[in-house]
């Protein structure tokens, strides 16, 4: 049956097929794979989903920029470990802060603004699936689809408004955020988000995350990315 054990998100690149049909006959899918993607894209073509192996994930226009369902196997012997994260991404932010980032420019359109696992929203930290025969198949697809409908999409809804983001950013923003993978990146991503949710602590803010950075060991290359991205911030216009 489906376990417990760790894993770490794979990276995301490629390019958007041309169909769920010809995806799985042009991608080189195993078994488990072929049947998570296949069974899944039954429910979740139904909610506007579109499947696309090649990018390990689900995703979901929306006016502002996309929603996501990312799927990361990982083989080992006999068995294979799933890892399921979701997000969302608005291009008002990420349009302003990778510019900023250390990330590489042929990823920023696929960046996401927020990214959590399964077990993260869970408060189970290392969550992931062990699927070692048919029945671990049918058992994770059927918690898959259970999760998304208990507390995916709501929280895809929530995370797909700027005012949302800027509670879930900047609330609290001496501690750290479960949305996001890298700490260093949340500092920027929050002082975007103040700047264009009109947060009346938006210059508190910048005071904060610059201290946090230092606290979390930013290079200074990153600190003076930090410091252009204010100054840019001070004389943006946000309508």
């Amino acid at each position: 049956m489906a376990q417990l054990a760790v894993i770490n998100p794979d990276s995301l690149h490629g390019w958007p097929p041309k169909s769920p049909a010809e995806t799985v006959c042009h991608m080189a899918l195993s078994k488990v794979e072929t049947h998570l993607y296949t069974s899944l894209n039954d429910f979740l073509s139904q909610k506007d989903f579109e499947m696309r192996p090649d990018l390990k994930q689900f995703r979901r226009e929306t006016p502002t920029g996309f929603q996501n369902i990312i799927l990361s196997f990982s083989p080992y012997q006999a068995e294979t470990y799933l890892e399921v994260n979701i997000g969302t991404r608005l291009n008002m932010v990420e349009e302003i802060v990778q510019q900023f980032l250390d990330n590489m420019p042929e990823f920023w359109r696929q960046a996401n603004t927020v990214v959590v696992s399964v077990g993260k929203i869970n408060d189970a930290k290392y969550f992931r699936y062990r699927i070692a025969d048919d029945e671990d198949l049918h058992v994770c697809t059927e918690q898959v689809i259970e999760f998304m409908d208990q507390r995916g999409f709501m929280f895809l809804e929530y995370a797909s408004h700027l005012k949302n983001l800027d509670v879930m950013f900047n609330a609290k923003p001496h501690q750290s955020v479960k949305y996001l993978y890298n700490q260093l990146h949340r500092c920027f991503k929050g002082v975007v988000i103040a700047r264009l949710s009109h947060n009346p602590h938006f210059l508190t803010l910048i005071e904060q995350y610059h201290d946090k950075l230092l606290k979390l060991g930013a290079s200074p290359t990153n600190m003076a990315e930090y410091d252009r991205l204010v100054n840019y911030l001070l004389h943006f216009s946000a309508n």
